[in-house]
C-alpha cells in the first residue's frame, strides 16, 4: 500500500526547486480564476477569512503565544521536568520532545507542528524526533474536533470518545513504535537559565502573530481553489465534496452538514478530512517547519495512511453499531 500511494502521490510530494512547475501552474490556475471570476473568487476569499477570524485566529493566537514565550524563555524546562516522567513510560521521547507531544496533543494543528520546529531550532530536540513528532502529533485540536466536527456539524456528541479513539489512535501507534526504536535521549546543551522580560513576550507575540498571518493566507488562497473545483464541476458534487475536504479541511468539513450521504459515509468523510489535515494543512506544515529539514513526503504519506484507517475504522464501527 505504501508504494501504491507513494506512486500516486508522486507529482505532489517532489515540487522542490528543480520540479516547482505543479505550484507555478496551481497559481496560475488561481489567477485565472480571480480574473475571469471576480464574484466567486472574492466570495470565497471573504469566506476563508472570515472563517481565520472567527475560527482560527481566537482558538490558535493565544496557544502560539504562550507557547513561544515558553520556548524562548526556557521555562519550558520546568514544565517538560515534571512531565516528562509520566510521559516516558509510553512514548519514549526526550524531555524537550515531551512538550512537543503534549503541546501537539492539547494545542492541535497546526501548533503541534510550530512547536516541533521551534525545539528543533533551538536545539531541544534533534531534527529526527521533530519530525515524527511532527507528523503523528499535529492533527485538530479535541476542542475543536469534539465542539466544531462532531456535535455542530455531524450532531453526533454520544460518540466523540470512541471517535477521539479512531483519530488519535494510527498517529500514536506509529509515534510509539518509532520513538521506542530510535531512543531519543535529551540533547546535550549548554545550560539556559530560564529568563522571562518584556522583550521575550514582544517576540512571542509578534512570532505567532506572524505564524497565524501565513495560516490565514494559506486558507484563503486554497479557499478559492475549492470554490474553483466547485465553478468548473456542477455535475458531480461528490467529487466536489471529496476534493473540498482533501484541499481545506475546515470548508470541507462545513460542507458535510448539507450533504446527503448515508450517515456512515458522512462520518467516516469526516475522519478522513479531519485526519488528513487537507493540502492547506500540508502547505501550512510546510512553512512552519521550513528550516528544519523535515521531510515533506514522508509527512504528506503518513497523514495519508492515518486518515484511511481512521476512515475505514470510522465506517465499519458506525455501520456495525450505530446505524439505524
Amino acid at each position: 500500500m505504501y508504494y501504491f500511494i507513494h506512486s500516486c502521490l508522486y507529482p505532489f510530494i517532489y515540487f522542490d526547486m528543480k520540479k516547482n512547475y505543479l505550484l507555478f501552474l496551481f497559481f496560475i490556475l488561481l489567477l485565472l480564476f480571480i480574473i475571469t471570476h471576480p464574484t466567486a473568487s472574492t466570495k470565497a476569499a471573504a469566506d476563508g477569512l472570515l472563517l481565520w477570524y472567527r475560527q482560527i485566529l481566537p482558538a490558535l493566537l493565544p496557544l502560539a503565544i504562550l507557547s513561544n514565550i515558553l520556548v524562548y524563555s526556557n521555562y519550558m524546562q520546568l514544565v517538560t521536568k515534571y512531565l516528562h516522567p509520566l510521559t516516558r513510560h509510553i512514548f519514549k521521547t526526550s524531555e524537550g520532545g515531551c512538550f512537543a507531544l503534549l503541546g501537539g496533543i492539547f494545542f492541535g494543528f497546526p501548533m503541534g507542528s510550530k512547536i516541533s520546529a521551534d525545539l528543533v531550532a533551538n536545539h531541544a530536540i534533534s531534527r529526527k524526533e521533530g519530525e515524527i513528532l511532527a507528523a503523528c502529533f499535529n492533527q485538530l485540536s479535541p476542542v475543536f474536533f469534539s465542539g466544531y466536527l462532531m456535535t455542530h456539524i455531524l450532531n453526533l456528541p454520544d460518540m466523540i470518545p470512541e471517535s477521539f479513539f479512531f483519530l488519535y489512535l494510527p498517529p500514536c501507534i506509529y509515534a510509539w513504535a518509532k520513538l521506542r526504536k530510535n531512543s531519543f535521549s535529551d540533547t546535550k546543551k549548554s545550560a539556559s537559565i530560564p529568563r522571562l522580560d518584556f522583550g521575550i513576550i514582544d517576540a512571542g507575540i509578534m512570532n505567532g502573530f506572524e505564524a497565524l498571518t501565513k495560516l490565514g493566507g494559506y486558507i484563503i488562497l486554497f479557499s478559492v481553489f475549492a470554490a474553483m473545483l466547485h465553478t468548473y464541476n456542477r455535475h458531480y458534487p461528490l467529487f466536489n465534496l471529496f476534493c473540498t475536504g482533501c484541499v481545506e479541511v475546515t470548508t470541507g468539513i462545513s460542507c458535510l452538514k448539507d450533504t446527503n450521504l448515508p450517515s456512515n459515509c458522512t462520518y467516516a468523510l469526516a475522519l478522513f478530512f479531519a485526519s488528513f489535515g487537507g493540502l492547506c494543512g500540508f502547505a501550512q506544515t510546510c512553512s512552519m517547519t521550513k528550516n528544519c529539514g523535515f521531510s515533506r513526503k514522508q509527512y504528506l504519506l503518513l497523514r495519508l495512511v492515518f486518515a484511511l484507517i481512521s476512515c475505514v475504522c470510522g465506517f465499519v464501527f458506525y455501520s456495525l453499531f450505530h446505524s439505524v
